[in-house]
């Protein structure tokens, strides 16, 4: 009943509690945290699914197609011939939730900003990488292009010429009409825009309460910066259907913005609540105080959800998650006084931070997870099967790499071979961590964490819960010694997957401190391979990258359940949208 009382109180924020939805109001309970609602600091999928609906890129997916768009704050493009222009003429009359009106300068500022700031547990690489050349912030940039010994004039020289590719990335040619030059070639540059961190943001609002300044003299400032820190973390003011009323950090609150350029939705208010309990979750949703809830898996649906009277689970064989979930390993763990390594040291007590640097190692937990207990009991046979990190319907997925099943006999052997015999007989301890209310990452823990420890009794694995913030904090450390975690597509293209899994740069493989420099090479020169006649090339590159991390294993690719959705049964207009953050924009749907 507790719970039930934490829920009316978020709707009171509407003016009134009730004891079910009005139809006008749609309320959504998730098993996630928001991290961030600065388009540019925002890279998770809980964030991102209010920035999608609040904010508003050039163009957006035409509901459940991934391979049609449709203009958005921008009415038509064209590509010049050596596809390093990109020109957008913007739709004319739109409004800010705060009144302002959107023209050129609010897309330049919002784009410059990502470059100007290039957070680096954000995702503006996505941009940088192609605009300026850049992946990492100018001081990181310089740093590595310099070295640490350079002179002070060394840096403020490379900071001059970092500022200049960034005003010369995007441009206004006038009012309603604006280019971003890109530093290269990319196949996927379009693609890229589609990414919420290319949301436009009202720069006159932002300015007024604090950003950058949108000009030179106070760049530097910005360089790196958490924008956790900022006004626009917990405030907004962009195009989107819905404006922002409140976020306390648990919940949000929004409304329908009488000022939208697209036409009245039907649903006028919106409560998105993060609650960790599923039980809870489907409290509220057996009772109707929820119109919608996260369950974590096809087990629950089966067992619990299909028993309740008022509820539909919506699915579809041709749904295919953009999408694929994993078991990290870090080659070098950081961070002072680390819980999660123990002592530190190959003494039965913790382990070296370097632990997972032995290939040995890295097999015999991959021999440990038992992958079809996970897609046969815990997905009772709803999922795909994973060979690498990328979703098996994308180009360059190479469905004939083997995959390594629940072997305890190889484990074995492969512990006893490990850091030369020392794993074995010294033992060690470690924890593995998830993020709190997801039972699948849990499972996939204990389940290591049971069969790791029955080989040996000197083993001993901790399982932790972690609140999604801190979890994805740790992550991002460098600190989580091994750790399961799923990533979902920026932008639809496999080279989201391959680089950020799989190059030293990615914003993945460097949470692992993985580097391999084939690796490397072969993506770098995968991203050149721009033209319609280089694109199976291309793809064959991918396909060689996924028997490379077979062989070097850096991570356990594990399967994913296909894709559900839980709403009550008087919700209409749902579909499923693998590139949509949460499956679909809240402006398509009603209630009866």
């Amino acid at each position: 009943m507790k719970k039930h009382v934490v829920i009316l109180a978020a709707l009171a924020l509407f003016g009134a509690a009730f004891a079910a939805t009005p139809k006008d109001t749609y309320v959504y309970l998730q098993s996630a945290v928001i991290d961030s609602l600065d388009p540019v600091q925002a890279y998770d999928g809980a964030s991102i699914g209010i920035l999608e609906n609040v904010y508003e890129t050039l163009y957006s997916f035409k509901k459940d197609s991934l391979g049609e768009y449709e203009p958005t704050l921008a009415t038509s493009y064209e590509v010049s011939p050596d596809g390093m222009t990109y020109t957008f003429h913007l739709r004319k009359g739109v409004k800010f939730h705060s009144g302002n009106p959107m023209t050129c300068k609010d897309v330049k500022y919002s784009m410059q900003r990502n470059l100007v700031t290039m957070p680096g547990d954000s995702g503006a690489w996505i941009f940088g990488s192609v605009l300026t050349g850049y992946g990492d912030d100018a001081l990181t940039e310089a740093k590595r292009a310099l070295g640490e010994g350079a002179s002070q004039a060394e840096i403020d020289k490379f900071l001059d010429d970092y500022w200049k590719k960034i005003e010369a990335a995007v441009t206004c040619d006038d009012m309603y009409t604006v280019s971003f030059h890109l530093a290269k070639p990319d196949v996927a540059f379009f693609a890229r825009l589609l990414f919420t961190g290319g949301a436009v943001v009202d720069s006159k609002w932002a300015i007024e309460h604090g950003a950058w300044s949108g000009t030179e003299k106070d760049w530097k400032d910005w360089i790196g910066v958490d924008l956790r820190t900022g006004y626009l973390h917990n405030h907004a003011s962009g195009t989107g259907p819905y404006k922002l009323v409140k976020w306390d950090g648990k919940n949000v609150v929004a409304e329908a913005f009488d000022g939208y350029w697209g036409g009245e939705p039907a649903i006028k208010k919106v409560l998105v609540q993060s609650v960790e309990e599923e039980s809870t979750r489907l409290e509220a949703l057996a009772r109707g105080d929820a119109d919608r809830v996260d369950v974590n898996d096809w087990a629950t649906v089966n067992a619990k959800v299909k028993q309740m009277s008022g509820v539909k689970v919506w699915s579809d064989p041709k749904w295919s998650p953009a999408a694929a979930h994993v078991v990290f390993f870090n080659f070098n763990v950081q961070g002072e006084n680390n819980p999660y390594i123990g002592s530190g040291k190959l003494d039965g007590n913790g382990i070296p931070r370097d632990f997972f640097s032995d290939i040995n190692v890295r097999k015999a937990f991959a021999y440990s997870l038992d992958q079809d207990a996970i897609y046969n009991d815990l997905f009772e046979g709803h999922g795909s099967w994973y060979t690498m990190a990328l979703p098996p319907t994308w180009p360059g997925y190479d469905p004939d790499i083997p995959i390594r099943k629940l072997d305890l006999d190889k484990a074995e052997e492969y512990f006893k071979k490990a850091w030369g015999g020392q794993v074995w007989e010294k033992g060690f301890k470690l924890t593995i961590t998830y993020n709190a209310g997801n039972t699948e990452r849990q499972t996939v823990a204990e389940m290591l964490k049971a069969n790791v420890e029955s080989l040996n009794p000197k083993f001993k694995i901790d399982v932790v819960p972690l609140q999604w913030s801190d979890y994805l904090k740790a992550a991002r450390a460098k600190s989580l010694p091994i750790w399961p975690l799923g990533w979902g597509a920026d932008y639809a293209d496999s080279d989201n997957f391959i680089h950020p899994f799989y190059h030293s740069r990615g914003s993945l493989a460097k949470r692992q401190n993985f580097k391999d420099p084939e690796m490397d090479k072969l993506i770098d020169y995968a991203r050149t391979l721009v033209k319609p006649e280089q694109q199976a090339e291309r793809y064959e590159i991918y396909k060689k990258i996924g028997r490379m991390a077979y062989d070097e294993l850096p991570n356990i690719p594990y399967p994913l359940q296909s894709p559900f959705i839980v709403t009550r049964d008087n919700v209409q207009g749902v579909y499923y949208n693998s590139m949509i953050s949460r499956d679909f924009y809240w402006k398509d749907i009603s209630k009866k």
